[in-house]
């Protein structure tokens, strides 16, 4: 007899754990999937920050290059054809393709297909970005002579 109501307890308590487990299985293995989509989602938000930051520098690098490019022209053509007063709308297209030759020089391969993946043309964003390092040059320029 004793050995029935231990049998008929175990089996009891079998029906109820299976039973349990049954309800709580499903919703664990839901929290577990969204938990894992969630880390898979960090991970790939983490990932592309750090490609943006990436492409940032790059881009950063390349503005720091045109104006180099830029200055090194002011000092080593335009200044001297200034001061003898020579510094005419050849002279100045000359300065111009000197410095996007500079420049071109300067920045990598791989940073121009960024710039021209992010801004459609290479050649047009270097454009504008010389003419505004230009345009910067002749205000700091301006601003000493004062």
């Amino acid at each position: 007899m004793v050995i029935t109501i231990n049998m008929e307890f175990n089996e009891m308590i079998n029906n109820v754990l299976y039973t349990i487990l049954t309800a709580i299985l499903p919703v664990a293995a839901y929290y577990i999937v969204s938990l894992t989509k969630a880390k898979i989602n960090e991970s790939t938000i983490i990932e592309e920050s750090v490609k943006n930051e990436i492409i940032s520098n790059m881009i950063k690098d390349a503005l720091s290059d045109v104006t180099d490019a830029v200055l090194h022209v002011n000092q080593t053509y335009v200044d001297s054809l200034k001061a003898s007063g020579k510094f005419d709308n050849a002279a100045q297209n000359e300065a111009f393709l000197k410095a996007y030759t500079e420049a071109i020089m300067l920045i990598s391969a791989g940073t121009q297909e960024i710039i021209e993946k992010v801004y459609g043309s290479f050649d047009e964003w270097l454009k504008s970005k010389i003419e505004t390092s230009v345009k910067k040059a002749k205000t700091m320029s301006e601003k000493q002579s004062m």
